[in-house]
C-alpha cells in the first residue's frame, strides 16, 4: 500500500500533467479521480485495491494521534519540492465531494463528514488541532508551487463566515451526487457520443440542470472554472461504457477507463499567403507520459507524438477543418489511450500562439478571452449567415471575410459588446453565439518584454506593458506581490499601454475592476537571470507575417547587424 508521501507526490503529477503553462488547475478530488492516480501514477492495477480507503488511510495514519488529535507540522515542509500538504488538501476536498446535499455547504455539515472521513470524534466540530485557518498555510503553500511551476492558482479564500471553507469549495467541482444526475441528463437530451470537451459544455449550458452547484458552475462568469465544469463532465461522458444501450443503467469506468486524444487545428502560413492547415493533438491532461505513435492509414507507417510544449503535440500531418463525421486515428504505445479523435465541428475559433505572439493561429485555448484577436473558420450557410448577423447586431467585428472551398474564414476577429443576452440566435447555432459570449466586463493582457516560456514568466528588467480591454472608458488597476503588498494602484484607460513598474523577482497578481468590483485578475511572475531555464522542447518559430523573414522559418533569436550611428 502506498504511504502518505508516494499519494502526494503522485496528487500533484496527476493535477499538472499536460496542462499548458498558464493553464488553471483545481485540487478536484474524488473517488474516480483516486483510481486514475493510483492506476496512472502508482502503478496500481484497476479493481485491486479500494483507493479511496487506502488514500484515506495514508492520510489518517500520516497525521492523527492516537487521542483522536490532527498534527499539522509535518504537512509544512517540501517532499522533493513539492509542498508536503497536498495529500491532506485533498482529502479535504475528497469530503466536501462526498457531501449529498445540494445546498451551500457550511462548517457544521461540512466538518461532520471530514471527521466521519477521518474517524475521530464526530461531536465535536472542527477536529481538535484543525483551528479556524490552520490549512490556510497550506494552500497558500500549493498556490506557490503552482505559481512557481508557471499554472493558475485556484484554491481562494472567502469572506465571513465561509472565509477558510472557501478554499475547499473552490476545487469542488463534479460531487459525486452530481455525476448520476449529470448523466442522467446527458441521457435524457440524446446527447450522442464521441462529442468533444466544447461540445459537451456547450450542449450542458442549454440544459435544464435543478442541482444548484452545477448550475452555477456550468454557467460561472470566471472562464477558468466554467471549463473545469466543461472538462469533469466530458470525462464523466467518456466514461460511460453503454453510453448507445438506451436501457442500460449508467455504468462509470474508473482507473483503466480507454481515453481519446482530442484534437485541435493549427494553421500555418506561406509566404504568399496561402494557409496550410494541420491536426493538432492535445496532451492528454492527468496522464502519465508515454510513447505514443498514432497511425493515419492502416497501411502507413504510424507517426511519433512529440511534445510541442505542455499540453500540446507537434501537429502530424494536414487536415481538412471541416469533416462529415468524427475521425478517430487508433494509438499504440498507452496503456490508457485509446485514440487521436479529431472532431466533427461547424466551427473553429482559433487564437495566436500565447507564447509567440507573430507564431501561428491555432486551438491553443479553450475560450477567447475580452479583447483579443482571434479567427473563426465556419462553415457554409447558416453559420455563414450568423456572423454576419451578429456584424450587423454590432456584437461583433472582423477585418476580412475569406471564402474557400468548404468553410468561410474570419480574420481579425474581436467582440464588440457584452449585450448578447438580448440577442436570439438561429437554433442551429446557438453554440457559435456561446463560444462568443464575452463572459466578463473586462480582461487584462500583458504584452511585449522579455519572457522565459518555459516558466511563463518575464524577466527581471525587461517586463511588458500591461493593456486592460472591457466595455468601460476606465478601470481600476491593482496590482499585489506575493506577500499581498501593493506595488501599482491607478486608473487605468482602455486599450491603452501601461508600463509597469520595476519590480523584483517575485509572484504578482493583477485584479482589474469598476464600481468597486472586480471584473478580471491575472497571476504572472518576474524571475532574476539566473532563474532562466532552457526550454525542453525547442520548436521552430512560426512568423504570421512570413513576408518579413522571406518564409523562413527560425529557430532561436535572430541576430542582425545595428546601423551606424553618425
Amino acid at each position: 500500500m502506498p504511504n502518505y508521501e508516494a499519494w502526494n507526490s503522485a496528487i500533484v503529477k496527476y493535477f499538472t500533467a499536460g496542462v499548458p503553462l498558464g493553464n488553471a488547475v483545481f485540487l478536484s478530488v474524488d473517488g474516480d479521480a483516486l483510481d486514475e492516480i493510483a492506476f496512472e501514477f502508482l502503478d496500481i492495477t484497476a479493481g485491486t485495491l479500494d483507493t479511496a480507503a487506502d488514500f484515506v488511510t495514508a492520510v489518517r495514519d500520516s497525521c492523527v494521534q492516537p487521542c483522536g488529535k490532527l498534527d499539522l507540522q509535518r504537512f509544512r515542509g517540501q517532499d522533493d519540492g513539492i509542498p508536503g500538504g497536498v495529500g491532506f488538501l485533498a482529502l479535504l476536498v475528497l469530503s466536501a465531494n462526498r457531501m449529498q446535499d445540494d445546498n451551500v455547504a457550511n462548517d457544521l455539515n461540512y466538518f461532520l463528514r471530514l471527521r466521519e472521513i477521518l474517524g475521530i470524534d464526530p461531536e465535536q466540530s472542527r477536529p481538535e488541532g484543525l483551528p479556524t485557518g490552520a490549512e490556510e498555510p497550506l494552500w497558500l503553500a500549493w498556490n506557490r508551487y503552482l505559481a512557481l511551476k508557471g499554472f493558475l492558482p485556484t484554491a481562494e479564500r472567502g469572506e465571513g463566515p465561509q472565509k477558510f471553507l472557501r478554499y475547499i469549495i473552490s476545487q469542488t467541482i463534479l460531487r459525486e451526487c452530481d455525476k448520476d444526475y449529470l448523466l442522467d441528463v446527458l441521457r435524457t437530451n440524446h446527447v450522442p457520443p464521441n462529442l468533444d470537451c466544447d461540445q459537451i459544455g456547450f450542449r450542458l449550458a442549454r440544459c435544464h440542470l435543478n442541482r444548484r452547484h452545477l448550475r452555477d458552475g456550468i454557467h460561472h462568469p470566471d472562464p477558468t472554472r466554467k471549463w473545469e465544469f466543461y472538462s469533469a463532465a466530458h470525462r464523466l461522458y467518456e466514461s460511460e461504457e453503454a453510453w448507445n444501450a438506451a436501457d442500460a443503467a449508467p455504468r462509470r469506468a474508473t482507473g483503466d477507463r480507454a481515453r481519446t486524444i482530442e484534437a485541435g487545428l493549427y494553421r500555418e502560413e506561406s509566404l504568399f499567403g496561402s494557409a496550410t492547415h494541420y491536426l493538432f493533438p492535445r496532451q492528454p491532461s492527468r496522464s502519465r507520459a508515454a510513447v505514443l505513435d498514432v497511425s493515419r492509414f492502416p497501411n502507413e507507417a504510424p507517426v511519433r507524438l512529440e511534445v510541442l510544449r505542455p499540453g500540446f503535440f507537434v501537429p502530424p500531418w494536414e487536415q481538412e477543418p471541416f469533416c462529415d463525421a468524427p475521425v478517430e486515428f487508433p494509438i499504440s504505445g498507452g496503456a490508457s489511450i485509446r485514440c487521436v479523435r479529431f472532431p466533427n465541428r461547424d466551427f473553429w475559433l482559433l487564437t495566436v500562439d500565447p507564447e509567440n505572439p507573430q507564431g501561428a493561429w491555432a486551438t491553443w485555448k479553450r475560450y477567447v478571452d475580452l479583447g483579443e484577436r482571434f479567427m473563426v473558420l465556419c462553415r457554409p450557410g447558416e453559420f455563414d449567415a450568423e456572423m454576419q448577423r451578429f456584424k450587423e447586431a454590432e456584437l461583433l467585428a472582423w477585418e476580412e471575410r475569406v471564402v474557400r472551398t468548404n468553410w468561410v474564414e474570419y480574420h481579425g476577429c474581436m467582440v464588440l459588446s457584452y449585450e448578447w443576452g438580448a440577442f436570439i440566435p438561429n437554433v442551429g447555432c446557438r453554440t457559435l453565439a456561446d463560444a462568443l459570449t464575452p463572459r466578463s466586463l473586462a480582461g487584462v493582457s500583458l504584452l511585449g518584454g522579455l519572457r522565459d516560456p518555459n516558466q511563463n514568466a518575464w524577466i527581471e528588467g525587461c517586463l511588458p506593458f500591461l493593456k486592460v480591454y472591457g466595455f468601460d472608458s476606465q478601470f481600476e488597476v491593482r496590482i499585489t506581490s506575493s506577500d499581498d503588498r501593493e506595488v501599482f494602484h491607478d486608473e487605468v484607460s482602455q486599450q491603452e499601454e501601461q508600463s509597469l513598474p520595476d519590480l523584483s523577482a517575485d509572484q504578482y497578481m493583477i485584479s482589474v475592476g469598476s464600481h468597486n468590483s472586480i471584473h478580471a485578475s491575472r497571476m504572472f511572475r518576474i524571475i532574476g537571470w539566473d532563474q532562466v531555464q532552457a526550454h525542453q522542447h525547442p520548436e521552430p518559430i512560426t512568423n504570421a507575417s512570413p513576408q518579413s523573414t522571406a518564409g523562413l522559418a527560425l529557430r532561436g533569436p535572430l541576430i542582425v547587424n545595428a546601423e551606424p550611428t553618425h
